[in-house]
């Protein structure tokens, strides 16, 4: 019995380590499970006992969808006749009307033309006044007049083909907007459908989203939305869908198409981004 108690006290010394250590472990796992959050999987029960679930309006409130302004419209005009451009009135950014000159083609040999076909026309005219006289008194044939009234007719219609293109020297704004791009310069030649200045309407813009399939049913032609500009973020815009696509692009989602009016000061510009984000009210 003296020789095996010298053994039995490291023995029972080892046991209590270990079991301190056990408890030990045993409290602080029970001290980490208290701390942590264990989602409750049963859902509240609705009057019927049954569970309730997420409805559509809860979910409308986390859908954002971010998009690009894009100008009304843009042109890039172009001179219809060819010629020596003498003056161009605008610059890039320069703020333009509808039917305001940009651009003043050489007109001077058409100006010659037409002095001359004047000219020709008052001839006939004398012409066609003398050969009538003279047919009352049967003086001369009446093929003669005839011809001379033919030819009176011939040139007013060459005076107004010649008017018409003078007219086509003359570029004007096709509506109000912004010169985007001044492709050319004076003394510079305008050939037929050459651009010569890039135009943007952005008094009203084009705001266009992706928008996926499942999340369509929340737009409707017609509809307004409420707008962001990602540079403004404290002004709100109210956009109206004017497209909804009727083909999915590259990326399986619908591009949504509404129509923003700009700020007075045209302080949105194309190119800029922004984002709808529907609210339970939707």
């Amino acid at each position: 019995m003296k020789k095996i108690f010298p053994y039995l006290i490291p023995a029972i010394i080892l046991i209590a380590v270990f079991g301190g250590i056990a408890f030990k472990l045993k409290k602080n796992k029970a001290i980490t499970e208290e701390r942590v959050y264990h989602h409750d999987i049963m859902e509240t029960p609705d009057s019927t006992g049954k569970a309730a679930s997420p409805t559509a309006e809860n979910e409308v409130g986390d859908l954002v969808f971010t998009g690009t302004f894009e100008p009304i419209r843009e042109t890039k005009i172009s001179a219809e006749i060819q010629g020596k451009i003498n003056l161009i009135t605008v610059d890039a950014g320069s703020i333009v009307t509808k039917g305001q000159t940009l651009i003043q083609l050489d007109d001077a040999l058409l100006q010659l033309q037409l002095q001359s076909v004047e000219v020709q026309i008052e001839g006939l005219i004398a012409d066609v006044n003398r050969y009538s006289i003279l047919a009352k008194a049967d003086a001369v044939q009446g093929v003669q007049l005839e011809k001379a009234q033919l030819g009176l007719k011939s040139a007013q219609v060459q005076r107004a083909s010649i008017k018409a293109q003078i007219n086509k020297t003359s570029i004007k704004a096709p509506f109000n907007g912004i010169v985007y791009g001044k492709l050319n310069e004076v003394g510079g030649f305008a050939a037929l459908g050459v651009p010569l200045l890039h135009i943007l309407d952005i008094g009203q813009l084009k705001f266009t989203i992706n928008v996926p399939e499942n999340d369509l049913r929340y737009f409707k032609t017609g509809q307004t939305h409420e707008i962001v500009a990602d540079v403004f973020p404290d002004k709100k815009l109210m956009g109206k869908v004017s497209l909804i696509a009727s083909k999915a692009n590259m990326g399986n989602s619908f591009p949504v198409q509404l129509t923003v009016n700009n700020f007075s000061n045209h302080a949105l510009r194309a190119g800029m981004f922004g984002k709808i984000e529907l609210s339970n009210k939707n």
